[in-house]
């Protein structure tokens, strides 16, 4: 069975660690964590009315509301929650999402938003040079691993023509924090892409920070001086 045949299954049985990816299977880290999250059935699902994460979404709304957003592409969309919530309040911006997950795409989808909800591979970036004003993930740049991310966020900055948020898993150190799961500062990561760095905070709807932090991160491609707090 090819490793990513192999990762898909495991993503799908959730259960032994057996089938996880190993560097001498000869298939790039990137490759195989994009296996294992495209093969995971019903993950859109969990978070998609959860309390603590509409609390998140909810904060992505007031920044796009403050920052006088017009346009965002949200990478790793997921169950289009975080896109659903700013929709319902900004109804005039426009507003796309990607995933590499064709369940959570279809289920986007589903909910009949106006919203352009496309199955994609962010590692194999597809955007032009400034075609978003914002460009957006939540708990997406922790899944990436350290051999894709650097061209990852490169991509980004060069697509957002304004502004780069982040809210994403860190908890104090980098390093590998289980399947195709990884700590890191986003500050740091966007920082050394040239960002201005506008809000760096722990983020509001905490998951158990027991175990991890959510941090927020808002970086601008200009400096600039905020009038509101975001």
């Amino acid at each position: 069975m090819r490793i990513v045949d192999r990762v898909k299954a495991k993503a799908r049985r959730a259960t032994s660690s057996a089938d996880r990816w190993r560097p001498e299977d000869g298939v790039p880290e990137r490759d195989a964590a994009t296996a294992y999250w495209a093969g995971l059935r019903d993950y859109h699902t969990k978070n998609d009315r959860n309390p603590l994460a509409l609390e998140r979404s909810r904060w992505l709304s007031d920044v796009v509301e403050k920052l006088r957003i017009t346009s965002l592409l949200e990478v790793g969309t997921n169950s289009g929650r975080n896109l659903q919530v700013i929709r319902g309040s900004h109804p005039t911006v426009t507003l796309a999402g990607i995933d590499v997950n064709e369940a959570a795409v279809a289920f986007a989808r589903s909910k009949g938003l106006d919203i352009d909800f496309r199955l994609a591979d962010a590692n194999h970036w597809g955007e032009p040079a400034d075609a978003w004003e914002a460009i957006l993930t939540m708990s997406v740049l922790d899944h990436i691993p350290d051999e894709a991310i650097e061209s990852l966020a490169a991509s980004m900055v060069k697509s957002a023509s304004r502004y780069v948020i982040a809210v994403e898993l860190w908890d104090g150190s980098a390093g590998t924090r289980g399947d195709f799961k990884y700590s890191r500062n986003t500050k740091d990561l966007f920082e050394g892409q040239g960002l201005h760095t506008l809000h760096w905070q722990p983020s509001v709807g905490q998951y158990d920070t027991t175990q991890s932090r959510l941090w927020s991160y808002v970086g601008s491609r200009e400096a600039e001086t905020l009038t509101v707090p975001l």
